[in-house]
């Protein structure tokens, strides 16, 4: 790591001259890492900050290049490589949705410390000082799952809750709200697995069968995971009210055939809008927000929005 580090700086060093000519020419080269590009919610991220930079590129008659640098997972990348690989292009400033790694975390710092400006986007990593951090407001997605799940529930019928064996931060911010609105005496138990799509219906499958007495009467998923492949519950279509959290566009097949009744989603398309948009404030104009946090809103999508909803998939996925 020490190693890799000395390289980054030499890089930095070397190329710091050639970002101040940039700037007064009005260039501005700006990074912007997800998570995995097999991900639909980072694509829509990208739209957003690809529309932000032309809007903006218009709007100030200057030329903003987006690098997009969100590794691919099937093919073994990483966001420690693609931040390796964004410094060597030297941009201006670095868009992350950090994964709260020892390596992602030394790489971010570092460019903190070199005086590159960094915003954090989706979430965000512990004691780093970014330019800005567009957070999603998980609390408050916990809080809307709980208000469509009891709108769907006969009167003190209990739910089951499905979320990671290992929760971060982000699940145990989505349980706090939903907990809040629920309340213990509506939870009939809590379901853990691997985040990801077989782990997850199993876990769903065997809580089912142990439920002798049937007294799960409806389910909340903290996470999209079952909702990743063909639809595999051990229920019939419009047998048990259910509502997720964060979903890709895989998740119109349960909503059309009547195994889901609600979906919370995050802005991920106004993740990259705002996010580029508070970059380039800073470079050009020399603007650090007013707010370094900005939590943004999440929705709720049911039968009476689904069709706007998919719609504005189909535009940012094209």
């Amino acid at each position: 790591m020490l190693q890799r580090l000395f390289i980054l700086a030499t890089l930095l060093w070397g190329t710091a001259l050639t970002a101040q000519n940039r700037e007064l020419l009005g260039e501005y080269r700006i990074g912007i890492v997800g998570r995995d590009q097999e991900d639909a919610i980072y694509q829509a991220a990208h739209e957003g900050a690809s529309a932000a930079a032309l809007e903006l590129s218009q709007k100030y008659s200057i030329d903003i290049e987006l690098v997009i640098f969100t590794p691919n997972k099937t093919q073994g990348g990483s966001q420690m490589t693609s931040l390796a690989e964004l410094f060597i292009e030297d941009a201006d400033g670095l868009i992350i949705s950090p994964e709260n790694t020892e390596a992602v975390r030394a790489s971010v710092d570092f460019a903190l410390e070199q005086g590159q400006e960094v915003v954090f986007f989706e979430s965000q990593l512990p004691e780093s000082e970014p330019l800005a951090s567009v957070l999603a407001d998980e609390v408050e997605a916990g809080r809307l799952a709980g208000r469509a799940i009891l709108k769907k529930l006969p009167t003190k019928a209990r739910v089951a809750i499905l979320t990671s064996e290992n929760p971060g931060a982000e699940l145990k911010q989505r349980m706090e709200g939903l907990r809040e609105v629920l309340g213990y005496r509506r939870i009939e138990s809590t379901i853990t697995c691997a985040p990801d799509y077989q782990s997850a219906i199993e876990a769903i499958r065997d809580a089912e069968e142990a439920d002798r007495n049937d007294l799960i009467k409806g389910w909340v998923f903290l996470e999209d995971w079952p909702l990743l492949g063909m639809p595999a519950l051990p229920w019939k279509p419009n047998e048990l009210p259910v509502v997720a959290i964060q979903s890709s566009p895989s998740a119109f097949i349960y909503v059309d055939q009547g195994y889901l009744d609600a979906l919370v989603v995050h802005p991920y398309y106004e993740w990259g809008a705002q996010s580029v948009e508070t970059m380039i404030e800073k470079l050009h104009n020399d603007q650090t927000p007013e707010n370094r946090v900005v939590r943004t809103t999440p929705r709720v999508v049911d039968w009476r929005n689904a069709e706007d909803y998919r719609d504005s998939w189909k535009k940012w996925l094209k």
